[in-house]
This record gives C-alpha cells, structure tokens and sequence, in this order.
C-alpha cells in the first residue's frame, strides 16, 4: 500500500530523511521508530507530539505510515497496536530494554541525554564511526559503553567510574548502554537510537520497512 497521495510527494534523501512538500515538518525514519516505541503505553497524538517534540500534523503522518505498514488499527478514540505491531513490539523490547532521560550533572551537564540500553553480545569496534552515526541524525556526540560485571569504555583504558549509571539501568553482562547527547531531546534520542539501529538486526529489520 502506497500511503502517500498524489496531492503529497515525497523524497528521501540517502540520510534517511524523508522530506515532504507542503506544511507538514520534515522527519526521519528514526522518528518513525521514537513513535513506534511509545506504545508501549496507550497515548493520544498531543502526548506523543510533546514527548517526540514534532508537530501534530506529522505525528498524524507517521500514524498513518505505520498504519499502512499494519503496525497500528485506529478507531475514533485513536490509534493502537496491530497483531502484527504488537509482535513487532515484543521483538524490539526483547533487545531494546529501555529508553530513558539522563539527568545525570555529572555526564554532559549542560546537555540533554537520552540512554538507550540493549543486548548485545559481539565485541564493540570502531566506536567513532557509531559517534559519527550519531551525530548524523543530529545529536552533538555519544558515549558508548558495555557491561561485565560494571560499566566500562571499550577501546579506553581511562577507569571512569559509572556507578551512577548502573543504579539506574538493569543491567546484564554483555549489555551495551549508548548515550547520546545534544541540546534537544529529539536530537539526543535520535542519536541513540541510530547507533541502537546500527549494532541491532531487529531495529534494521524494523526501519526497512519504510
């Protein structure tokens, strides 16, 4: 099914932008995901457009692209998950054990930070190259770190102590905690959940989709 009409084109752009003529705001396929993820609770298009810091309109547009992928079934009291959403769902909180604010004073005080927590048990490689990831899709860095027995920087032999981090994450051996972080939420999350897409098949599986 072909969502858009012919009143609306759209171009992508090989950065994962999709850009739209007329008023609706531009927004990328990680957006797509960060709205996706919010049903883990019922909500209501104003709610998500606060917490996604878009706009109703394109709120309104990503509903109805996951609609048409049968992610999501509405009624007139809105939207919520499909059979095949829900699957897809658990699939995603299988690896992608949680998503939350930092509001740590001690890390990037002067930034917001979003943490993005997931399995992951390869070995970590190349790790500017998943900060550049995040700075692409608009956040100002990342920090990338993964658990065994505590938390530590891979390719860093400085001992930074993350005991703050550990009490608020569960965490299990092998799982990887990336932080991203900019002057936006939006930006922040979207970094963090470009570098979850680039160690994870299931989130790759889920924006291919679009």
């Amino acid at each position: 099914m072909n969502y858009f009409s012919n009143q609306q084109k759209v171009y992508k752009s090989s950065s994962n932008f999709i850009f739209m003529v007329g008023n609706i705001p531009n927004f990328t396929k990680i957006d797509i995901l960060r709205c996706f993820l919010r049903f883990n609770k019922n909500i209501g298009r104003q709610e998500l457009a606060k917490e996604l810091e878009i706009g109703e309109g394109t709120v309104r547009t990503i509903l109805e692209m996951l609609k048409s992928r049968k992610l999501l079934d509405s009624t007139k009291k809105g939207h919520f998950l499909s059979r095949k959403g829900e699957e897809m769902l658990n699939q995603i909180n299988n690896v992608v054990k949680i998503t939350k604010n930092i509001a740590s004073k001690n890390l990037y005080p002067d930034f917001k930070k979003i943490g993005v927590l997931l399995e992951y048990g390869s070995s970590l490689k190349e790790l500017y190259k998943l900060r550049d990831i995040a700075v692409k899709h608009g956040a100002d860095g990342a920090l990338i770190l993964k658990f065994d027995k505590k938390l530590y920087a891979p390719e860093s032999d400085f001992g930074q102590d993350y005991k703050e981090l550990e009490k608020l994450f569960n965490f299990k051996n092998d799982d990887v905690l990336v932080i991203a972080f900019s002057n936006e939420k939006r930006k922040a999350e979207n970094g963090a959940l470009a570098i979850a897409m680039e160690l994870n098949e299931t989130l790759k599986k889920f924006i291919s989709e679009f």
